[in-house]
């Protein structure tokens, strides 16, 4: 997310490292059904220890609160560096976030059914209506509010996924993600038939290639890091500090556009691109060592 959000303003940067600006589908296409993936893995891991330490009802005022202060920073953030009022990233995570959680009590497999059900009736729904909606939002390529609902099918299903694997071996975590990305993978090329990729309108083909990719890449995590025993630090200290290296990004994305202009020559636009992701990486990992965390 962090070196294609700084490229994204620079001209010079190919689109094959950009959004796709209509239907189609590019390397960027996947970062958000990716970050949605673990945000629902990561939320299956801590759900059912927080509640039994806390109990509900202030699990569900945890989730409120966290949730609504994302939402609110995308708001704020959009309102003063973009002076507009369009869907942002925080905000699309706020609203993503907090419907996802709801399903969280259900057990796995009839969450996972109910993440299907939820992504069957947006399409139920798109030709009624709601397909003019999401339309309605399409420059913010996240389908504005109502691309919530589809969103929020990459963290129900993870969450599934997550909670049913959590206590198992390596080679079962391998074999459960590996079949998931088969399916979703074969499901949404299937889709192709009938609706492009697209994720301005957040497609059906969309949504269950991207997230069979999600869960693919989750695969290779696990055999790599638990059965290849390959460890990258970096990973988890960014993903310990993951709000406030969002928020430092962004602004170092604004200070590089500022600095370097929209029409840079494609050295500088590349270098401040990944300038940017090693800072935010060496902050993250001294922030992670020094034990200073940001969460909400």
């Amino acid at each position: 997310m962090v070196p294609v959000n700084v490229a994204a303003t620079f001209t010079v940067i190919p689109a094959w490292f950009k959004h796709a600006p209509a239907n189609g589908l590019t390397l960027p296409d996947f970062v958000v059904p990716a970050f949605l993936f673990s945000l629902g893995v990561s939320g299956s891991f801590s759900f059912r220890s927080r509640v039994r330490e806390r109990g509900f009802a202030r699990t569900l005022l945890h989730a409120l609160i966290r949730y609504a202060v994302l939402f609110a920073f995308g708001s704020i953030g959009i309102l003063l560096v973009d002076h507009s009022s369009r869907w942002e990233t925080l905000q699309m995570l706020g609203a993503t976030g907090l419907l996802s959680f709801l399903f969280l009590p259900i057990p796995p497999w009839p969450r996972i059914a109910a993440g299907a059900a939820l992504l069957a009736a947006v399409e139920v729904l798109r030709p009624l209506g709601l397909g003019g909606l999401i339309q309605g939002w399409y420059e913010t390529g996240l389908g504005g509010p109502w691309g919530t609902f589809s969103l929020s099918f990459f963290a129900i299903t993870a969450s599934g996924l997550g909670e049913m694997l959590r206590d198992e071996d390596a080679g079962r975590r391998l074999l459960v993600t590996g079949s998931a990305a088969a399916v979703l993978c074969a499901a949404g090329l299937l889709s192709l038939l009938y609706v492009p990729f697209s994720k301005h309108l957040l497609s059906l083909s969309y949504i269950l290639f991207t997230g069979g990719v999600s869960s693919g890449l989750l695969a290779l995590l696990v055999l790599a890091r638990e059965i290849g025993g390959l460890r990258l630090p970096v990973i988890g200290s960014m993903g310990r500090n993951a709000l406030l290296l969002y928020m430092l990004h962004a602004v170092l994305g604004v200070a590089a556009q500022a600095l370097l202009g929209d029409g840079a020559a494609a050295a500088p636009a590349w270098s401040a691109s990944l300038g940017v992701l090693l800072v935010c990486a060496v902050a993250g990992l001294v922030l992670d060592r020094s034990k200073i965390y940001v969460k909400l």
